[in-house]
């Protein structure tokens, strides 16, 4: 058992920190939405104080419902289901229990494929989370966008967006010092029928003490439309399985 944020938590450490770590920022959801299947295979790595955590998964995402099921291969297997409305469900198969939770901030909507598959990147979710565009420029090929964080926002004032040909490339924060405390890059595009998807992304986050964190995600194996792999969707938790606390 493990405590975190005062709550109590049933299961493996690993387990934990994939939903932690790899979890995406909350979006805007004004786009038209794609209704097609997506499926794609994913690498994590997070690289701090001299140690590497690695993680691989697959997930599944269908249009028509707005689900996204996960599988994760390693280090500890489990599914992770997740829906428009932000209900959760984590099963673990080898100890066949299930967890449950719902809030609509960490919904489907809010994970990295469905941000890229339906195309919601002119503003990387910012203004959903309240900041306001202040400026635009142009340096070469590259548009630049400028965004204020809103008031009482403390460890961010400002978010710097930089586009080529209409997709991002890459993002930095600054606190409110002007320093950059995070940089995030997005490259290596898939180039699909209807979206675009970055087969690499990596952030560098920097904290207090000098130090840096490294997250880098690779995604592969992408398929869409009825080439995509639905195994995924398919999958259901056993009837016996045995309900504990998220």
């Amino acid at each position: 058992m493990n405590t975190v944020f005062g709550k109590r938590y049933y299961f493996h450490k690993p387990v934990l920190l994939l939903l932690m770590l790899y979890s995406a920022t909350v979006i805007n959801t004004s786009a038209q939405t794609y209704t097609g299947q997506v499926s794609v295979d994913a690498l994590y790595q997070n690289y701090q104080k001299g140690n590497l955590f690695t993680a691989q998964a697959s997930s599944f995402y269908d249009g028509q419902t707005g689900k996204i099921i996960t599988h994760y291969l390693s280090p500890t297997e489990f599914y992770k289901t997740i829906n428009a409305k932000g209900e959760t469900t984590i099963f673990l198969p080898d100890e066949n229990t299930v967890s449950f939770m719902q809030n609509s901030h960490y919904s489907s909507k809010t994970e990295l494929l469905y941000f890229f598959v339906n195309n919601l990147t002119q503003d990387m979710g910012l203004k959903h989370e309240g900041f306001t565009q202040i400026d635009t420029r142009r340096e070469d090929n590259y548009i630049i966008t400028t965004w204020q964080a809103p008031p009482g926002m403390q460890a961010i004032s400002s978010v710097e967006l930089v586009s080529e040909n209409f997709t991002p490339i890459y993002a930095q924060y600054f606190d409110n010092k002007g320093a950059v405390k995070r940089k995030i890059y997005y490259y290596d595009y898939y180039i699909g029928p209807q979206f675009l998807l970055p087969q690499k992304i990596t952030e560098i986050s920097y904290t207090a003490d000098n130090d840096s964190t490294i997250r880098r995600t690779t995604f592969s194996n992408i398929k869409t439309g009825f080439e995509a792999d639905d195994r995924l969707f398919d999958f259901k938790i056993p009837e016996d399985a045995k309900k504990v606390d998220f």
